[in-house]
This record gives structure tokens, sequence and C-alpha cells, in this order.
């Protein structure tokens, strides 16, 4: 029979107690979250299946292509919230040609600023996309046609429309005289009656 001393026995109980400790404390380790318990993951965004009012901030996308009733007078998709990113993608909100009706209309009386608008298709409407008390708009790779006016920008400031298209409206764009650092310059226009102006009746580059 083979003798064990205390020695051995000291260590034949030892080893398991670390091995069980240090499995412990890795599965504590696995389940931590990195960053102190932040979630790392950008917000999902949220679908937009018809005319609505966005009034939060986040992310949204259109999920389908959308439009028609908003009466004599009104918009179909109205962002009211600063923070804002509506992703179109490529979907298209179309109007009926009714007078004073808008398609995508971007205001607050308090002010709205840090929205972005992009890949979508505005038609038929009396202002496809109108940008009314806002600061800080991106508007980009969106197409607006058959509508009066094609984009209207209204007592905002910092606004870029680029890479887009404005074709077969009454106005490609119109930007009025209170408006400041408007960038147009890549906006594409195509068979408009008049391209852009400024300041309701001049002409503007």
């Amino acid at each position: 029979m083979v003798s064990i001393d205390s020695t051995s026995r000291k260590v034949l109980i030892v080893v398991p107690l670390v091995l069980l400790v240090a499995v412990a404390l890795s599965l504590n380790v696995v389940n931590l979250p990195f960053g102190g318990g932040h979630d790392s993951k950008s917000e999902p965004s949220k679908p937009v299946k018809g005319c609505r009012t966005i009034s939060k901030p986040g992310n949204y996308v259109l999920a389908s292509d959308f439009g028609g009733a908003t009466g004599l007078t009104g918009s179909c998709l109205v962002i009211n919230s600063s923070h804002v990113t509506l992703n179109g993608s490529g979907h298209t909100i179309k109007g009926r040609g009714v007078t004073d009706t808008t398609g995508i209309l971007v205001n607050n009386a308090s002010g709205v600023s840090d929205v972005t608008i992009h890949s979508v298709r505005v038609s038929h409407w009396n202002r496809a996309i109108h940008l009314r008390n806002s600061s800080s708009v991106t508007v980009r790779n969106v197409t607006t046609v058959q509508s009066t006016e094609g984009i209207t920008v209204w007592n905002s400031s910092d606004v870029t429309i680029a890479h887009s298209r404005s074709a077969h409206n009454l106005f490609g764009l119109l930007v009025d005289n209170r408006s400041q650092n408007v960038d147009y310059s890549t906006l594409h226009y195509h068979d408009n009656q008049l391209n852009s102006t400024r300041g309701r009746g001049s002409v503007g580059a």
C-alpha cells in the first residue's frame, strides 16, 4: 500500500480548491458587461409605416412607400424633435398635389436642431421637403419631384443639401432671406420651371 504523507494530502486538497475558484472567477468575468455596464450597441431604428409626427429623438426608417390624404392643408411626416435621423431606405412619400400640403416637414416653434434626412423620394406635394425654424440639418441622397416647391428652407441655419436631385418641380429650391449658411452646391436640378430662388423672387446661385 502506498502511503500519503500530510504534505501530499494538503496538496491534493488545495489544488482542486484553487481550480474551483479560478473557474468561478472566469465565469463572473464573462458575465460582466464591458464599459461598466454601458450597452455599446447603437439604438435600433424605429419603423415608420405611414404619415405621423416624430416628437422624440432617435433613428427612424421608412418601412414602405406611403403618403396620400392629409386634407387640404397638412403635412404627412412631421419632425418636431431635435437629434433625429430619418432613413428613407429608398422609399417614396407621395402626395396628391393638394395646395398647402407638405411631404416632410421639419419644424418646431422653439427650434429644431441636429436632424438628418436621407435616401428618400418625395413627390406630388405643394412642398416636398420643408425646413423651418431649424439648424444643423442635413438632407442627402433625396429626390424631390413633381411638386410646387421641391425643397424649401425658412428661417433656418447651417443646412446642407448634399448629393440630391430636384426635378420637374415649379421651384427646385427656395431659400428665404432669413436663412443662413445653406449649402446646396451638390444639389442637381432637372427640368424645373425655376431651379433655385432666394427670398421669394430673386434668382439665387
